[in-house]
């Protein structure tokens, strides 16, 4: 029988942006020792919109799945037709053992593999934040990092004023944090030790001419070739550049193909996460360096938090059994 896990189930769960950073990071580790594999993102566009499809596997586990979501519309009007699936079968059997809406883990996983990017990226008295972005993405990536780093003061920049202003007091009262809205976009790195781009955007956000001092640069929002929140000089002036996963980012990582494309940067130089992880990337002082990190969502994500979201709706009998 298979399982259909909706949100309200995944709601009861004990799933949460802090309950996934450890499932994150060991996933990047079963990425560095080849027990779990990830699966290139496919695209099928439309006029007026695209469907999108990633696989990944758990060896570990022996469970293997995808993620399926479409999104129909133009420009701002782009929708998501569903929060999206994710499907999850056994690897013994080849049953398919769950389907799970994915909004939800989504998001938790999103957020969260930032959180392990920071905790290995990071100085461990990282104390300040500057975010680009006052949207959905933006909140869980703010409260992720707020949980492996003891923030104290957070600046934030994003185009609207009053969504600017808004969420500044809606953050500052749930993670009990300063934070306060920078009036132009230039301001947001300054004293930051983090700082967090995680919007929308195709053109670049953040200028490497207004990196003053040494930071981590979680680069979150572009996750498509065509898409830069982030200009070369960023690049050029990273010590290190590491990514989720490095053949992912060969197709969808717009911040890092317009540089190699000009001759700025090779792939030589780019590092995994999962190999920072696992401790076979030599780091460099986190103190004086400025590090780079790209993130793009890898299939195998998806489908460890799915994976998870599966075994504790077993074991607290959540979900319907479809008899498929």
């Amino acid at each position: 029988m298979t399982l259909l896990i909706t949100e309200d189930d995944v709601k009861k769960l004990p799933l949460s942006i802090e309950a996934a950073i450890p499932i994150m990071e060991e996933t990047f580790r079963m990425l560095a020792d080849t027990s779990g594999d990830n699966g290139p993102r496919l695209r099928m566009p439309f006029k007026n919109g695209f469907m999108q499809f990633a696989p990944g596997a758990l060896h570990g586990k022996q469970l293997a799945g995808f993620k399926l979501w479409a999104n129909f519309g133009r420009g701002t009007g782009v929708h998501k037709g569903s929060p999206g699936y994710d499907f999850i079968y056994s690897m013994e059997t080849g049953e398919l053992l769950a389907i799970i809406h994915a909004y939800l883990i989504g998001k938790y996983r999103t957020s969260a593999q930032s959180a392990v990017a920071v905790k290995y990226l990071s100085p461990p008295d990282a104390s300040s934040i500057g975010l680009y972005s006052a949207g959905r993405i933006a909140e869980g990536q703010l409260e992720a990092v707020c949980r492996v780093r003891p923030i104290r003061r957070v600046r934030v920049y994003s185009r609207t004023p009053k969504d600017r202003v808004a969420f500044c007091e809606r953050m500052s009262k749930r993670l009990g944090v300063e934070v306060i809205p920078a009036n132009a976009p230039d301001e947001v790195p300054r004293d930051a030790d983090i700082i967090i781009t995680a919007s929308t955007s195709e053109v670049p956000i953040l200028f490497g001419d207004w990196i003053t001092r040494p930071c981590l640069i979680v680069a979150a929002g572009a996750n498509h070739w065509y898409k830069r929140e982030i200009d070369e000089k960023v690049v050029t002036r990273a010590d290190l550049v590491v990514v989720d996963e490095k053949e992912h980012a060969k197709i969808e990582s717009g911040n890092l193909l317009w540089p190699i494309a000009h001759g700025l940067l090779t792939w030589n130089h780019v590092q995994a996460l999962g190999d920072v992880v696992t401790g076979r990337v030599k780091l460099p002082d986190l103190k004086k360096s400025t590090i780079l990190f790209g993130s793009h969502g890898l299939a195998i994500t998806d489908v460890a938090m799915a994976a998870r979201a599966y075994e504790l709706a077993r074991a607290q009998r959540l979900g319907t059994e479809l008899p498929l």
